[in-house]
């Protein structure tokens, strides 16, 4: 630790006395401050603070991210979210999430999701309502791992299997272009129920 010595008052009128230190140990050197300095300590406390603020001002809030948010999913009061780990709507194989689908652009509508704690048979029902409420289509699907276990090489992943739920939103548009929804039934509890729109 450096201290200026102009700060610094050094008392031992003892030892300044008789010059020996050895014959009087119980002379101490006192050390005091000056009123206008500051500890070495809160200086560099006080620097470590300016280096972080300065470096969270610069890279922003995504210097300090701790992943993709994903916020707060809201489902309503009859739906059994707690049955899905995960259930989206994309336009392609990949789980990119999209709300808009556009028949001149997107081949599809698919509804993939996971189910949690996937039991060894289950039924996966998706039903489909145009603009006005009305039923449009319905996919029910029948999974039975033990059967899918045979006829596959590698071994399921523990979090559960992805599962997809397609209708051709050429279909949706030249029914009625406008807000759809769709309704995801396991076991016939409604698990997820989700809103899109077809243009």
């Amino acid at each position: 630790m450096i201290i200026p010595l102009n700060n610094l008052k050094i008392i031992d009128s003892e030892r300044s006395r008789t010059g020996d230190r050895d014959r009087n140990p119980g002379s101490r050197i006192t050390v005091s401050m000056s009123k206008g300095s500051r500890p070495v300590c809160s200086n560099l406390r006080f620097l470590w603070v300016a280096v972080l603020f300065t470096f969270a001002l610069a890279a922003g809030c995504g210097a300090l991210s701790l992943g993709k948010f994903k916020g707060i999913e809201k489902t309503s009061a009859d739906e059994k979210y707690y049955l899905l780990k995960s259930a989206e709507l994309t336009a392609g194989s990949a789980a990119l999430p999209k709300t808009t689908f556009d028949h001149n652009m997107n081949e599809s509508v698919n509804l993939l999701f996971t189910v949690k704690g996937e039991k060894n048979y289950y039924v996966a029902e998706s039903v489909w309502f145009d603009p006005l409420g009305q039923e449009f289509r319905t996919v029910r699907r029948t999974y039975d791992i033990q059967q899918e276990g045979k006829k596959e090489a590698t071994p399921r992943a523990f979090e559960g299997t992805p599962r997809v739920h397609t209708v051709p939103v050429k279909e949706l548009f030249d029914h009625k272009p406008g807000v759809w929804k769709v309704a995801l039934y396991i076991d016939g509890e409604l698990a997820r129920r989700l809103e899109f729109s077809v243009r």
